[in-house]
C-alpha cells in the first residue's frame, strides 16, 4: 500500500517539483498539493495523509507543524526549509539532512545512516514550563531569573477548570508551542498532568519533569500511567517527590531513591534541584553562603541570605525555619509512602545541605566550645581546693 502524501507549500514552483520527484515513486501517492492556509489545513484533514510535508522559513515551520499536527495528529509531518536546504522529520524527536534521497527516505518512514539526530550542547536548553497558579507561577520567575543566558525559558499557563479525566488534551492546547528539549510540568490539578502527552508531541521534547510536592496533584496512579505513556513515545519522564530531591542523576528520598540517565534533566538539575551551599565561616559565626544548586522554587537562595551572620551551632535548625517562612509550598499533608508530610522531606534536605557543608566549621566551633568550659570548671575546681 502507498505512503499517502499532501504537499503544504509557502512557493509554488517548489511545490510542483516535490509533486513531481514524488510521484515518479510508486510507493508514494500525492494526496494534493496547496498553499499554507487554514482553510487548506481542513483540506489536509478531509484527506487523511499518512505524511504532510510542509515548506516554510525555519522560524514559522515549528508553529506550521503544530496547526498540522492538531488538525491530523496521527500524520508524520516533514518541514523542507529552502533558508538551508534542511529536511526536518518531527515525530517526539527532530532529525535533519540534506539529501533529496533523504527526502523519500523520511516520507517513507526509514532512517538511513545519512539522516543524523539533531544535536545541540546541553548548555543550549530550551526549557518549556507548564503551570496553572501560584505555586507554578513562582517557580517559573525564579528559572527566568536565575537560569543560565544560555537556555531558552518558555511557558503556558493551563487553564484553571480542566476535567479529572483529560481523554483528548487537544482541544485544550494551544496551536502552536515552541519547540522545547526538556518539559516542566507544574500543574495544580490532575488534569494538567493528563496534558503532557500532548504537551511533548508538540514541542517535541525528549525529556519531562513533573515534580510530586502534592500528591492530590499527581496521584501516584497517574504517575505510575504518564510514566508507561511517555516511555512509549521514547521520552525520558522522572517525577521527584518533593521537587527538591532531585539531582543529576537521582531524585527521591533515599529509601525510595529512584536513578535515570538523560542529558536534558542532569543540565536542569545542574542548576535546580536538591540545594547545594558552600559556606564560609569566622569564628562562631557563618560569614558567607553561596548557592550552588537552587532549589527550583528559590528556597535556597533565600536560606542562604537569612544564613549569613548566624552561629554555627545554630544554623541547621535556622535553615530549617527559614525553609519552612520562604514559604516551602510543598503539602502539609502525610505521604502514604514516605510516612511523613513532604513539606518535611523538603526541609529535610535543606537542613541537610546546610549540615554537611558546616560539619567542618560546626566541630571546630563546638570543640572550641568545649575546650573553653571544661578548662573553666578545672580552674574553679582547683581554686576550691
Amino acid at each position: 500500500m502507498p505512503t499517502r502524501v499532501f504537499i503544504l507549500a509557502n512557493q509554488p514552483l517548489f511545490a510542483q517539483g516535490v509533486e513531481s520527484l514524488l510521484s515518479e515513486q510508486p510507493e508514494i501517492e500525492v494526496l494534493g498539493v496547496a498553499a499554507i492556509t487554514t482553510e487548506n489545513l481542513s483540506a489536509v484533514r478531509a484527506a487523511a495523509p499518512d505524511v504532510v510535508v510542509v515548506e516554510a522559513r525555519e522560524e514559522e515551520q515549528g508553529r506550521l507543524v503544530a496547526m498540522v499536527l492538531a488538525k491530523v495528529p496521527d500524520a508524520r509531518v516533514v518541514g523542507l526549509s529552502l533558508d538551508d536546504n534542511r529536511i526536518h522529520t518531527y515525530y517526539q524527536q527532530m532529525k535533519h539532512s540534506r539529501r533529496v534521497e533523504d527526502l523519500l527516505e523520511a516520507i517513507q518512514g526509514s532512517s538511513p545512516p545519512s539522516v543524523e539526530w539533531y544535536g545541540r550542547s546541553v548548555e543550549e536548553l530550551r526549557l518549556f514550563v507548564l503551570f496553572q497558579a501560584h505555586y507554578g507561577q513562582r517557580i517559573l520567575d525564579n528559572l527566568r531569573r536565575y537560569a543560565p543566558r544560555t537556555w531558552t525559558v518558555n511557558a503556558w499557563r493551563a487553564p484553571a477548570g480542566l476535567p479529572v479525566v483529560v481523554d483528548d488534551p487537544a482541544p485544550y492546547l494551544p496551536l502552536h508551542l515552541p519547540t522545547a528539549d526538556l518539559v516542566l510540568s507544574l500543574g495544580e490539578s490532575a488534569g494538567v498532568a493528563q496534558l503532557l502527552p500532548g504537551i511533548v508531541e508538540r514541542t517535541g521534547a525528549q525529556a519531562v519533569i513533573a515534580p510530586v510536592d502534592n500528591v492530590a496533584w499527581l496521584p501516584d496512579g497517574l504517575v505510575h500511567q504518564l510514566g508507561q505513556w511517555l516511555e512509549g513515545m521514547g521520552v525520558t519522564a522522572v517525577f521527584p517527590k518533593p521537587f527538591c530531591s532531585l539531582t543529576e542523576t537521582v531524585y527521591n528520598l533515599p529509601q525510595r531513591e529512584r536513578r535515570f540517565d538523560n542529558p536534558w534533566i542532569a543540565e536542569f538539575a545542574r542548576h535546580f534541584g536538591r540545594p547545594i551551599f558552600r559556606i564560609t565561616c569566622e569564628g562562631e559565626k557563618i560569614a558567607t553562603v553561596q548557592v550552588e544548586r537552587d532549589a527550583a522554587c528559590g528556597c535556597a537562595r533565600s536560606v542562604a541570605r537569612q544564613l549569613v551572620g548566624v552561629n554555627v551551632r545554630e544554623a541547621v535548625i535556622q535553615a530549617g525555619l527559614f525553609h519552612h517562612h520562604y514559604p516551602c509550598l510543598a503539602t502539609m499533608r502525610v505521604d502514604p509512602h514516605l510516612g511523613i508530610p513532604l513539606i518535611q522531606a523538603s526541609g529535610n534536605f535543606m537542613r541537610r545541605a546546610v549540615g554537611d557543608e558546616i560539619a567542618v566549621c560546626r566541630s571546630m566551633v563546638e570543640s572550641n566550645y568545649f575546650k573553653e568550659v571544661t578548662g573553666h570548671a578545672g580552674q574553679t575546681s582547683q581554686a576550691s581546693a
